[in-house]
C-alpha cells in the first residue's frame, strides 16, 4: 500500500518589526472561559493600551471565539536599563544555533528606547569575549552582535563569573537597573559554579534571564533565573520564537505590565492542543499561541477497542464481532454509520446515548476473496462526526483497492512559519505506522515531517521554508534496520571498530558493572555502563555508554587485539580526512530521523560515511545521571587524560561537520570506539 496523497500548500514567511503583538500565559483552568496576557506595541515601540474588545477577533482551531474583556493597566514609562546579552558561541551553535542567537539579539536591541537603555554584547565557549561594552549606539551593538562566530565548548563559569568578560563581571558596572539574558543551546561541560554565580547576581543586584534553545533548560539555568527574579524559556527552536522571547523577556525587564483577554472557548471535537488566533484589526496584527485544554473541553465517542481487525476470514464466509460505543462529555444524538467498504457492517445505526452512556455494535465482515481489505465507519452525530476503522482478511495478502489518503491538510491552507497544524490521515489502522513528508517546490523535491507516526493525526509546526508550491504527503511506513553489524573498517591505514563498544566484561573476564541509579552514577569512582536510557534495546544499536574510569581500568575495557582510541589517533583521522572542521561528514552515518533512512535528527550536517566509520548519534550520560542528546549527538571517549578529573573526548553533531575536541569529568557516560593493535 505504498502510495502518496499530493496536497498543495502554502507556507507564508514572518518578518519581524518594531510592531508587534504576542500572545502568551493561556490560563484553561476556569475552563470554559480562557485568560492569556498580551503585550501590543505600534510602530514608534509604545506600548498599546485602552484598547477596546472591538478592536480584536479570536479564533481557536480557526472556530471564531465570544471575547468577554480585555484589560490593560494603565501605560508607564519603560525603566531604563543596563543589558547584558550573553551568547553562546560553542561548537554546538554552529549554523541555525547562531542565527537563531543573532536574530533575537538584534530585536532586543531595536527595541530599546534611543539613547536610553545601555546594552552590552558578550559571548563564550571555553573562555569569554567581550564584544561590545555598554553603550546606547544601536549600530556599535548591531556590530558586535554580527562579529559574532563559533568555536569550541560550553562552560557556564566562563559565562557568567571569569575574567574578563564573564556575564556578571560586565553588569555589574551597569549604571541602571541591571539585566542579564544567557541564551545557551547545550548543557555545560561541567558543572558550572551556581550557588557563586547566584550569590554574585545577587550581590550586583542583577537580574537573570536565561533562554533554552533546541532543548530543556538545565537544572542550573532554571536556578539562575528562579532565584534572581528573572524568567527562563526552554526549546526555543526557530528564529520567530527567539524573537518573540525576547522581547517578552525586555517587556518584563523594563517592567512593562502586559494586558489580559478573556474569552469564552467551547466544546471541541478535536484532541490535541487547540490553536489560538489572536488579531489586533486596526493594527493589522496577528499573534498565534496555544494550549492543551482540559479532557472536559473534548466531545467524543469512544470505541472498544479502539479499532478492530477481523483476522484470517474465510471468502464467502461472515465474520461477526463486537465493539462498545461511549459518549464522552456530551450528549449524542447518532443518525446513521456508514460503511466505506460494503464488505462491512454495522447495527445498529441510529440511537441516542447521553454523556458517559455506552451501548454494544455488532460489526459483520463478508470477505470476497483474502485480500487484506479496510473499511471507516462514518458515525454521523448532531455534534462530532466521528470515524472508526476496521481491518480484515490476511495480513500480507495484496489488496486491488488503496485506501491510504490525507485527509488535512486537504489543499488551499495558508499557514504562517512558526504556527501549528494537525495533520490527519485515513485508510490505515491507527495501529499503523506511517511517514509524513512535504515538499516546498511541487514535488521535486521531499523533505520529512515525521516518521513512524500513528493515532491518524500528527501536530505538526509549520518550518521556516517559505513557499507558495508546497505539497503534503503520508506514506506506508518503510521499515529501517537500525543494528550496527559494521564489525571493522580500514581508516587511514588504521583499523578501527565499525561499531560502537558493546561489552559488559573486562578482557580478563571480570565482570564492568551495569549502574542504572543516577545517584549511585554520580557518585562512582570506579567504572560502570549503562544502556542510553537504561534501555537494552539501544545496545544493538547505539552499543553502550561507559564511564572514563572503566576506559582506564588497568584489566582493559577493549577485547583481545584492540585498544581503546587515542586523541593521537583520532587527530590522525582530522589530518588524513581533511580537517576537524569537516571530517564530521565523512565520519558521520547518513541518513535522518525525519526522513527514516537514518538514526541522526535532520540535518545531519553534511553526512557523507565517506570514511566507513559509521558515527552513530548515542547521546551521553550526565556526570549526574540524566541522559540527553540521543540522535542529536555522539561522544567518545579517548584514552587520554586531561587532568585528575577530567578526560579527553571528540563528538559529532547533527548541525555541523566539525569532529569537536574537548575534555569533560571521567563520571560521564561516552560511547568507545576501539582500534587494533
Amino acid at each position: 500500500m505504498k502510495k502518496a496523497i499530493y496536497i498543495l500548500l502554502i507556507f507564508l514567511g514572518y518578518t519581524a518589526y518594531s510592531q508587534s503583538l504576542s500572545l502568551f500565559n493561556i490560563d484553561a483552568t476556569n475552563f470554559p472561559n480562557i485568560k492569556a496576557n498580551f503585550y501590543g506595541f505600534d510602530a514608534d515601540g509604545n506600548q498599546l493600551s485602552n484598547l477596546p474588545i472591538g478592536y480584536f477577533a479570536l479564533n481557536e482551531n480557526v472556530q471564531p471565539r465570544k471575547i468577554i474583556d480585555v484589560s490593560c493597566p494603565n501605560p508607564k514609562p519603560p525603566l531604563i536599563i543596563s543589558s547584558v546579552l550573553v551568547m553562546d558561541v560553542s561548537g554546538s551553535m554552529s549554523g541555525s544555533g547562531l542565527d537563531i542567537a543573532k536574530a533575537a539579539a538584534k530585536v532586543w536591541v531595536d527595541m530599546l528606547p534611543n539613547g536610553k537603555s545601555e546594552c552590552a554584547i558578550t559571548s563564550f565557549s571555553d573562555d569569554n569575549y567581550l564584544n561590545q561594552d555598554f553603550t546606547v549606539n544601536k549600530l556599535q551593538l548591531l556590530n558586535g552582535i554580527n562579529s559574532l562566530n563559533c568555536m569550541n565548548g560550553t562552560n557556564y563559569n566562563a559565562a557568567m563569573l571569569n575574567e574578563m568578560a564573564g556575564g556578571l563581571i560586565i553588569a555589574k558596572n551597569g549604571k541602571y537597573k541591571r539585566v542579564l539574558l544567557l541564551l545557551s543551546d547545550g548543557e555545560p561541560n561541567f558543572e558550572p559554579k551556581t550557588d557563586q554565580i547566584i550569590s554574585t547576581a545577587i550581590k550586583y543586584n542583577v537580574t537573570i534571564y536565561c533562554v533554552a534553545v533546541r532543548m530543556k533548560a538545565p537544572q542550573c539555568m532554571k536556578d539562575f533565573s528562579e532565584q534572581t527574579g528573572g524568567l527562563y524559556f526552554e526549546n526555543i527552536r526557530t528564529r520567530e520564537e527567539a524573537e518573540e522571547c525576547y522581547r517578552k523577556i525586555l517587556m518584563n525587564a523594563q517592567g512593562n505590565e502586559p494586558c489580559t483577554i478573556e474569552w469564552e472557548s467551547g466544546i471541541s471535537c478535536v484532541l490535541g492542543m487547540t490553536n489560538v488566533e489572536l488579531k489586533l484589526i486596526p493594527y493589522n496584527l496577528t499573534a498565534y499561541s496555544s494550549y492543551q485544554p482540559p479532557n472536559s473541553s473534548i466531545a467524543q465517542l469512544d470505541f472498544t477497542p479502539p479499532s478492530l481487525k477481523l483476522l484470517n476470514a474465510l471468502p464467502g464466509i461472515p465474520k461477526d464481532t463486537f465493539t462498545t460505543i461511549t459518549a464522552r462529555n456530551a450528549n449524542f444524538n447518532i443518525t446513521d454509520i456508514k460503511s466505506s467498504n460494503s464488505a462491512f457492517s454495522i447495527t445498529p445505526t441510529s440511537f441516542t446515548l447521553n454523556s458517559g452512556e455506552s451501548k454494544n455494535l455488532k460489526i459483520s465482515f463478508l470477505p470476497a476473496d483474502s485480500g487484506y481489505v479496510f473499511t471507516e465507519f462514518d458515525v454521523e452525530s448532531d455534534i462530532c462526526p466521528t470515524k472508526y476503522f476496521v481491518g480484515g482478511g490476511f495480513p500480507g495478502k495484496k489488496t486491488k483497492f488503496f485506501t491510504l489518503k490525507l485527509i488535512q491538510p486537504n489543499g488551499g491552507e495558508i499557514f504562517t512559519v512558526g504556527s501549528d497544524t494537525v495533520i490527519t490521515w485515513e485508510g490505515v489502522s491507527p495501529d499503523d505506522q506511517v511517514d509524513l513528508e512535504y515538499s516546498i517546490n511541487n514535488g521535486l523535491d521531499w523533505l520529512p515531517i515525521k516518521n513512524n507516526v500513528n493515532g491518524l493525526s500528527y501536530n505538526w509546526r509549520i518550518p521556516n521554508t517559505p513557499s507558495n508550491k508546497c505539497l503534503a504527503r503520508v506514506w506506508l511506513n518503510r521499515n529501517l534496520n537500525l543494528e550496527c553489524h559494521n564489525t571493522e573498517v580500514q581508516i587511514c591505514g588504521q583499523t578501527w571498530m565499525g561499531c560502537n563498544l558493546d561489552v559488559d566484561t573486562y578482557r580478563d573476564g571480570t565482570p564492568i558493572p551495569e549502574v542504572t541509579d543516577p545517584g549511585e552514577w554520580v557518585n562512582l569512582t570506579t567504572g560502570a555502563w549503562c544502556y542510553y536510557n537504561n534501555d537494552p534495546a539501544n545496545g544493538p544499536i547505539y552499543g553502550k555508554l561507559y564511564n572514563w574510569y572503566a576506559v582506564n581500568d588497568p584489566r582493559g575495557l577493549a577485547p583481545e587485539g584492540w585498544h581503546i582510541s587515542s586523541e593521537v589517533e583520532w587527530g590522525h583521522l582530522d589530518r588524513c580526512l581533511g580537517s576537524s572542521l569537516i571530517v564530521g561528514e565523512k565520519l558521520k552515518s547518513t541518513g535522518t530521523i525525519e526522513d527514516g533512512d537514518g538514526l541522526w535528527y535532520s540535518p545531519n550536517d553534511g553526512a557523507t560515511n565517506e570514511s566507513g566509520f559509521s558515527a552513530r548519534p548515542g547521546g551521553w550520560r550526565y556526570a549526574y545521571g540524566a541522559f540527553g542528546y540521543l540522535g542529536s549527538c555522539g561522544y567518545w571517549w579517548t584514552s587520554t587524560a586531561y587532568d585528575s578529573l577530567n578526560a579527553q573526548l571528540r563528538g559529532l553533531s547533527y548541525i555541523n561537520t566539525i569532529c569537536g575536541k574537548s575534555y569533560t569529568r571521567k563520571a560521564y557516560g561516552f560511547s568507545v570506539r576501539c582500534v587494533k593493535d
